[in-house]
């Protein structure tokens, strides 16, 4: 999914920016959720990704990127309301032995999503619709 979101960001998907991208993922609905995480190539169906395609991000509104950072923060603030507590969702957390929810690092096999041959293999209609405008690997 990182390598799919990279490929729509022109290459620009850091770790924060991955971070942003899952809730807004999660923001348009769960159907569209449930398709993307079937294969991430299926953001390509997405109406709000097809709107972006055919201009490279510099040309996007900022209400247009593919990230909410605010929507991140929901689910810490309602349980921090909830509890009385500061931090109680990453405690909670902590104490079950999961990881901090912010870390995106991927835990699926590793690909070069800087490689255009990986790429086209892996995301073929996100890289029609977004063909990478800076320099890529062969």
């Amino acid at each position: 999914m990182w390598g799919a979101a990279n490929q729509i960001m022109d290459g620009l998907c850091s770790g924060d920016a991955f971070w942003y991208f899952q809730p807004w993922l999660i923001g348009q609905g769960q159907r569209w959720w449930h398709h993307a995480t079937q294969n991430p190539d299926n953001l390509a169906d997405l109406p709000a990704v097809r709107a972006l395609a055919g201009r490279g991000p510099r040309d996007w509104a900022d209400s247009e990127w593919p990230h909410w950072e605010e929507l991140a923060y929901v689910a810490p603030r309602a349980c921090d309301r909830i509890t009385g507590g500061e931090d109680s969702l990453e405690e909670a957390l902590n104490a079950r032995g999961h990881r901090t929810y912010s870390d995106p690092e991927p835990t699926d096999r590793p690909w070069d999503s800087d490689s255009l041959a990986q790429i086209e293999q892996r995301l073929p209609r996100l890289a029609r619709l977004f063909p990478r405008q800076h320099y890529m690997k062969p």
